[in-house]
């Protein structure tokens, strides 16, 4: 259940899931999430959109958005 770029936090006895990352030596934080796929699709559609060197989880990089 691990995808590229999504991490699993606990806090306030819940857990939730945050996408961030560091290419070449910037960080993206792209915020939090309920579900770990719903993260993992806005990783790979922030990555896609601003044409970043990164493998995806799910799309192909010719997606269309």
């Amino acid at each position: 259940m691990k995808y590229i770029g999504v991490s699993r936090k606990r806090g306030q006895g819940r857990y939730y899931f945050i996408v961030e990352f560091t290419h070449k030596r910037k960080r993206y934080s792209m915020g939090y999430y309920k579900d770990s796929k719903e993260a993992a699709k806005a990783y790979d559609l922030f990555v896609i959109k601003n044409e970043l060197d990164r493998k995806t989880n799910f799309f192909k990089k010719k997606l269309a958005y």
